[in-house]
């Protein structure tokens, strides 16, 4: 009982100590005022109404119009937490400080709220231009090679087209469709603030024997982007100038935000492909019938007098096609502090083609640095660095495939490539052209960027960009010894190396005065060059392989070199100017002055100004009892931008060299000849845009609707202009057209169910463009796209006045006649059928093209499905001219031509005519409808719930199943109806041959973040 009690009494002495030396540092420690100031990290702007809270308390306090605060903390050990919506939520010590500055940084899943303008950014509901968003989510929604891809059904206006499916393929982005017949189409893109314009560096227009087109933006990993911001009309792009025209794709990359500890995010996927449509071709026993039928139609004995003893039945595609692996690896690490943010990725891409001997890979690494300085300079970095190879295919090869003979195979008795050209109805072994045929690129592209902004007084900063873009491509071609169709070894190496170097000052303002008056003032300079740097050599009569293209000194016979040096330079000034009057009213001007080395000594430089307004009608006072509407703004602008793109050196005269003989004994020399007139009248090609258009919110934004109308005509086209051939010359490149494009586009977004554990969203978009040529420069008012190669030796595309760009031509058929032979009509009633007789037979370009997807989220577990298509648009199917074609060329055919006129069967609406040596004419029969409706994406993913679990240092743990390209609704009659094999030409559009056909996927990932 004693020890008990003193126990007590022990203990009690020891609470009473405690308590009187609490009182005492009570006493000796008063309440703590601490003031401070917090701004935006991103442009150190003071943000006011700012909630303070003493951690653990409810005591707080909001910042001021000054985004300044005062409170009172108890003592030094207090800790204060800063938030405020759209921003990271901020801890911070009071400890000895008695004043705080604080930078908050924006929250990722507020960036839907702030877009990404030219030169700057703006309040979504501050914009008065037309300007639409893709997240990142969307862009990894689908397995990509290059970002662009990301775009397609994912916005209004908006057309990608991949028009090459080889990996590593080029796919024709159109924003408010094209606009030019000899200058370029692309959009101009913008990656972290620095101009990129994608012009592949090759320049490959054989159409026969030159390989699928490749994508120079292919060597930037997807991964890396957070969001792309599509400027469509004028007011969006002008500041762009005269690179604006062809609208404008600003990408922004992964940034590090400010966090207690850092964060490891990876994700992986592997896919496995395979071709999405294969070809009935005939098997041997139709073939035979048809090569026999084809003779005695015309009098002639069988070919094959028995059939029973060809055994063989080869379909060729078989020894193309294949199932194909692609796998794709990320690796970011990104944190830092309220001054120093990082983000550090990289990648590795690899991607094996459904065709065999063709595949693509990609090595990345992207370093993102954001460091403050101090209050007013803060310096952001950009650097990436990657590499790609790309083992590509030659056109022909698979254009052999189709329509080889199924009676011979690719291989002899002893396992060798069998010389198939001295067999009946044989000539190059297509499965020797493929593996002894060699192109392979290689890029190599470093992009850097360093921002440095200097915060002046409150609301005006400068900023200063060093940027330079350094991509190099480097192509090695090599014919083994034995190849038919090139007998002598032969090896080619080029490169081409591209130098574009960036400078930008710029001031911005932004100021809200008395709370009902906002400006936001952007003015600048800019210069950029570009320079570019090509050789190429070649030789061929090699006596072994083993080198391949690294020893071209080995070479019999050596080609002349080529080599060539370009060089363009642009200076611009550029402003806008914003002004939001009560949140109600928005009236935007932009203007740019653009110097291009490019245009004419009269025309040096050019001038493009632009104008919008917009009215916020949900904030007038009779929109008050109209509580479903959360938000409604009209809007309209008018503007004009240039496209620049009009090749290099094009407004002086050229010299180019000839090589020849003379004299006696003859003597080789080199000589120089004149190859084009100067005009120092060349400019640039302008666009002038109208739009009108509104967006509404409905139902406290559960329902969100954009629509718009637009008009917009290029004018001051490029045109070569004949001229007498006394002049020495047969043309000049003039600027003389006009183009017209209109259409609307539709976009919405819907949140049907929004539970806890349930969540139903939806969206979609759809739109219509009409492309019309109002006004060429030639006499005739229209002229003709390059030949198309053999069998078809003519153009199939036209441009003329009052049609859309690059139509179809030729004949349209009336039947069969009594001996089987195609009818074609005679449309100007002359009695004859000639090349009068020709006609418009459809547009490359589709009349509507859309989407739509559906995101259900039920717990862990979300379903997505993707959905676009396209409508109204034809394709010129040229393989149907071989295996389509009743045997015209002795080719095989596709196993539907037996339904065709015979002496049996004289049915005259039988689908194909008759066995015949006769060509056929270039007719609607080849213009095909190419609409279709595809299953983009499907994708089943589940989130893990790791911290139900015990596991709280995985953040994120999300696996998936997924599957792309499963279906393809449609009419039309090859692999794939979308399909251009040119890519980026403006003349000849919606070709088929030998196009890299489509494939399907089926795609299983993880994605993983570690904080």
């Amino acid at each position: 009982m004693y020890k008990c009690f003193m126990v007590l009494m022990l203990l009690s002495s020891i609470g009473s100590i405690r308590s009187e030396a609490h009182e005492r540092d009570k006493a000796l420690i008063a309440d703590i005022t601490v003031t401070g100031k917090i701004v935006a990290f991103e442009n150190n702007e003071p943000l006011p109404g700012v909630t303070i809270v003493l951690k653990g308390t409810g005591k707080g306090t909001a910042t001021d119009a000054k985004g300044e605060f005062t409170i009172t903390v108890p003592n030094n050990k207090a800790v204060l937490v800063f938030s405020y919506v759209g921003y990271l939520s901020q801890e911070q010590a009071v400890g000895n400080q008695t004043k705080l500055n604080i930078s908050l940084v924006q929250d990722s899943k507020a960036l839907d709220e702030v877009v990404v303008v030219g030169y700057g950014t703006e309040k979504k509901r501050d914009l008065s231009g037309s300007i639409a968003s893709v997240s990142a989510d969307e862009i990894k929604a689908t397995p990509i090679t290059s970002f662009e891809q990301g775009l397609q059904g994912r916005v209004a206006g908006v057309q990608v087209m991949q028009g090459n499916s080889a990996p590593g393929g080029a796919p024709q982005v159109r924003i408010r469709g094209a606009n030019t017949v000899l200058g370029g189409n692309e959009p101009l893109y913008i990656i972290d603030g620095v101009p990129v314009y994608n012009s592949d560096l090759e320049t490959n227009n054989n159409l026969n024997v030159g390989t699928q087109p490749s994508n120079a933006l292919a060597s930037i990993n997807p991964n890396d982007v957070v969001s792309m911001e599509i400027l469509k009309d004028a007011s969006a792009t002008a500041i762009y100038g005269a690179r604006g025209a062809n609208g404008v794709v600003i990408i922004t990359t992964k940034r590090g935000q400010a966090s207690e500890r850092g964060k490891i995010s990876f994700e992986a996927y592997h896919g496995i492909q395979e071709i999405s449509n294969k070809l009935k071709l005939m098997n041997t026993q139709d073939f035979i019938k048809i090569i026999n039928e084809r003779t005695t139609n015309f009098g002639g004995a069988p070919r094959y007098l028995d059939p029973s003893i060809y055994t063989t039945s080869t379909d060729w595609q078989d020894f193309f096609f294949r199932k194909a692996p692609m796998s794709n690896y990320s690796l970011n690490f990104s944190g830092g502090t309220t001054k120093n943010q990082y983000s550090i990725s990289g990648n590795w891409f690899n991607q094996e083609g459904v065709i065999q001997q063709t595949n693509f890979n990609r090595g990345s690494v992207r370093v993102n640095l954001d460091n403050r300085l101090n209050d007013k300079f803060k310096v952001s970095t950009s650097i990436t660095a990657s590499r790609s190879t790309n083992n590509r295919s030659l056109n022909y090869v698979l254009m052999n495939a189709m329509q080889f003979s199924p009676l011979l195979s690719p291989y002899d008795k002893d396992g060798n490539f069998a010389n198939l050209n001295t067999v009946d109805t044989g000539g190059e072994n297509p499965v020797e052209a493929l593996y002894k045929t060699s192109d392979k690129l290689t890029v190599d592209r470093f992009l850097g960027n360093v921002l440095g902004e200097y915060t002046i007084i409150d609301g005006l900063t400068y900023s200063l960009r060093l940027a330079m873009d350094n991509l190099t491509q480097h192509n090695d071609i090599y014919v083994k010894k034995g190849s038919f169709i090139y007998p002598s070894p032969g090896a080619t190496v080029k490169e081409n190396k591209g130098n574009n170097y960036v400078l930008e000052h710029l001031f911005n303002y932004k100021k809200v005065f008395r709370d009902n008056h906002k400006i936001n003032i952007t003015a600048g300079y800019t210069w950029q060059e570009n320079n570019t740097v090509f050789f190429q050599q070649s030789g061929t009569g090699f006596q072994f392989d083993d080198f391949g293209t690294y020893n071209l000194g080995a070479a019999a016979i050596t080609n002349p070199n080529v080599s060539f040096r370009n060089k363009s330079t642009l200076l611009s000034y550029l402003g806008r100017a914003n002004y939001v009057l009560k949140d109600k009213y928005i009236f935007t001007l932009t203007g740019r002055a653009d110097g291009s080395s490019r245009f004419g000594d009269n025309n040096k430089w050019g001038y493009f100004p632009s104008g919008a307004v917009a009215w916020r009608i949900s904030k007038e006072s009779f929109m008050k009892n109209l509580n479903f509407i959360s938000d409604l703004k009209l809007r309209t602008s008018y503007g004009m931008t240039g496209n620049q793109e009009i090749g290099l050196y094009n407004s002086i005269s050229r010299f180019s060299s000839v090589q020849g003989v003379m004299g006696s004994p003859l003597v080789g020399f080199v000589g120089y000849v004149p190859t084009s007139l100067a005009n120092n009248d060349l400019k640039w090609e302008i666009n002038k845009q109208f739009d009108a258009g509104f967006d509404i919110s409905l139902l406290k934004d559960q329902i969100s609707l954009t629509t718009d109308y637009y008009i917009k005509r290029t004018e001051d086209l490029l045109a070569n202009l004949p001229i007498p051939g006394s002049s020495g010359f047969s043309s000049i490149l003039i600027n003389s057209g006009s183009i017209e494009n209109k259409g609307f586009e539709v976009g919405l977004k819907s949140t049907l169910i929004e539970r806890k554990n349930l969540n139903w969203t939806i969206g979609g978009n759809i739109s219509r463009n009409e492309t019309k040529v109002l006004k060429l420069a030639v006499a005739t008012k229209q002229f003709f796209a390059p030949n198309i190669p053999s069998p078809i030796d003519r153009p199939v595309n036209i441009i003329r006045e009052g049609e859309v760009l690059s139509s179809f031509w030729g004949y349209k058929e009336d039947g069969l006649d009594e001996n089987g032979d195609i009818k074609y009509k005679d449309l100007n009633g002359d009695g004859k059928v000639d090349g009068n007789d020709q006609t418009i037979l459809g547009s490359p370009f589709p009349n509507l093209i859309y989407g739509f997807n559906s995101n259900i989220s039920y717990k862990g577990l979300t379903l997505s499905i993707f959905f676009q298509g396209v409508e109204g648009v034809k394709v010129f199917n040229s393989n149907d001219f071989m295996i389509a074609n009743s045997v015209t060329r002795i080719s095989n055919q596709l196993e539907e031509v037996n339904d065709r006129w015979t002496p049996e069967n004289k049915n005259p609406n039988a689908k194909y005519p008759r066995a015949s040596t006769k060509q056929l004419l270039v007719s609607d029969r080849f213009v095909q409808d190419a609409d279709y409706l595809r299953l983009r994406n499907i994708s089943l993913s589940y989130n893990i719930p790791t911290s139900k679990v015990g596991i709280k240092w995985i953040d994120v743990a999300k696996i998936y199943i997924s599957g792309q390209n499963l279906l393809t609704f449609t009419k039309y009659h090859g692999y794939d109806p979308e399909v251009s094999q040119t890519g980026s030409n403006s003349l000849v559009k919606g070709l088929d041959r030998g196009s890299y056909p489509a494939n399907k996927t089926i795609t299983l990932g993880i994605n993983l973040s570690i904080k």
